[in-house]
């Protein structure tokens, strides 16, 4: 069985600041990033060394449990011997270690003690091992090492302890590319700042690249994405959503008191909020392993089409009475066969609303969207036997 051991026990924060392993990055702490690493390593027990049971403690064991893994929280390293066993491994993590976890599986595939070269490391606070080397902060070896820690006093320092213990074992060191600090994608124990840094590095990542083939949906992802930093793992991480409900609300009554201008405006805002909220969920998600996703983002994506049909066909509604919704019902209709089966260079493009929309919406202040929906759907119409548009 291979079992992590994490580390919460640091004194050393600043006054005022949360301990290393409970600082955050995109709505999670490092010590639930840690975890997301032991169990992406198939890690099938965690062991967590902390100077007490409090919330965030609470909240990694369930959220271990919840992935179907055990989790027990101590305070005394003499507890190890008798919960890790000769023939386990061990995977020992540093406290408040923020690691690049694609590099840390791919140099985790034997035990080893992962280390950089003690020139960079060691000013940034790495431990040194030797005269070149500094220990990276992970290290995986047999289960037999934290026997070792019963000659050894209560009070020591468990991961320091374990971390030459493994030495003498002979556990190899593996050197990791250099960049990884140089870059700061190997953080001991970030400060605010150097976490600002990063989660603006690591948001940024996580934004879809949509060329501006689809220019709304375009700006939406640049915009989401910019947002999600200020609101990610806050309460206010559903204000979007919110938003584009009432938006949606509100254009459902533009359309009862006969205002779709108005309400092609505001559904328009939908599209915005709505494309907004889904580039905020993501990268929650992405960052605390939770989906965030809610009924009301589920309604909204089937309404939305919907609610265009409806403004479309009452703006000319006087006109051609029930026939005037027949145009944007093809539009959408064909929209949708677009978004389906089109190349994967266009699809972005047939499902932007956002721009859909604003092209609409300035249409029907001219009183000219159902002519503007017309030829879209034939532009529409025509794109799909253009090879570049036809299914691949």
């Amino acid at each position: 069985m291979r079992i992590a051991v994490l580390s919460t026990t640091d004194t050393d924060s600043s006054r005022g600041e949360p301990r290393a392993a409970f600082r955050t990055l995109a709505g999670a702490t490092i010590a639930d990033r840690q975890l997301d690493l032991a169990l992406r390593l198939g890690c099938e027990r965690i062991v967590c060394l902390a100077d007490s049971i409090g919330p965030e403690i609470v909240g990694l064991q369930s959220r271990a449990e919840t992935a179907g893994t055990k989790f027990r929280a101590v305070k005394s390293s003499s507890r190890l011997p008798g919960m890790i066993g000769p023939d386990d491994e061990m995977l020992l993590i540093s406290n408040g270690l923020l690691v690049d976890d694609d590099a840390a599986v791919a140099a985790l595939e034997e035990p080893s003690v992962l280390a950089f070269p003690a020139d960079l490391a060691v000013p940034l606070g790495f431990e040194r091992i030797d005269l070149g080397l500094a220990w990276s902060g992970i290290l995986l070896g047999p289960g037999k090492l934290t026997s070792d820690l019963q000659h050894l006093p209560g009070d020591v320092d468990a991961v320091s302890s374990l971390l030459r213990i493994a030495l003498q074992h002979g556990v190899p060191p593996v050197l990791l590319d250099r960049k990884l600090l140089a870059k700061g994608d190997w953080q001991l124990a970030p400060d605010a700042d150097a976490l600002a840094v990063r989660e603006k590095r690591w948001i940024d990542a996580q934004r879809e690249r949509i060329s501006f083939r689809a220019p709304g949906m375009a700006v939406a992802e640049r915009a989401g994405a910019r947002l999600a930093r200020d609101i990610v793992g806050r309460k206010t991480e559903i204000a979007p959503t919110l938003l584009a409900v009432a938006c949606a609300i509100a254009a459902m009554f533009a359309a009862w008191f006969e205002l779709p201008g108005y309400g092609l405006v505001l559904t328009t805002a939908v599209a915005l909020f709505r494309h907004l909220a889904v580039v905020v969920q993501r990268i929650s998600a992405a960052g605390t392993g939770k989906d965030h996703s809610t009924h009301l983002q589920a309604i909204l994506d089937y309404g939305l089409d919907p609610l265009f049909i409806i403004l479309l066909g009452l703006s000319a509604y006087g006109t051609l009475g029930w026939m005037s919704f027949f145009i944007p019902l093809v539009l959408f209709g064909l929209l949708r066969l677009g978004e389906r089966y089109a190349n994967e260079r266009w699809r972005r493009t047939y499902a932007d609303r956002v721009g859909l929309g604003v092209v609409l919406s300035v249409a029907a202040f001219f009183h000219l969207a159902a002519e503007v929906a017309a030829v879209l759907a034939l532009i529409v119409l025509a794109s799909r036997f253009f090879n570049g548009a036809r299914a691949s």
